[in-house]
């Protein structure tokens, strides 16, 4: 898994796709992730929509990634 980002989304790329996930990067610093962007991978796999079970899952792998030292702390709202 590789996480990339910017200010206001971060990039998670696993298994040959890429999710785009919107959010806010704070002076703390901390990323806060809107969970309610997590809907589907982007091109060329935006015909796969992710289901609640995937994103659970996916959601507790980018905390353990993030969790890491020297990573930004990702904290789902």
């Amino acid at each position: 898994m590789k996480i990339t980002g910017t200010r206001s989304h971060i990039f998670i790329e696993t298994e040959g796709k890429i999710l785009k996930i919107a959010g806010e990067l704070t002076a703390t610093p901390a990323f806060y992730a809107d969970i309610n962007s997590i809907n589907q991978w982007e091109k060329p796999s935006d015909n796969i929509k992710i289901t609640e079970e995937e994103k659970k899952i996916l959601i507790d792998k980018i905390i353990e990634e993030s969790n890491q030292p020297g990573n930004i702390p990702i904290i789902f709202e």
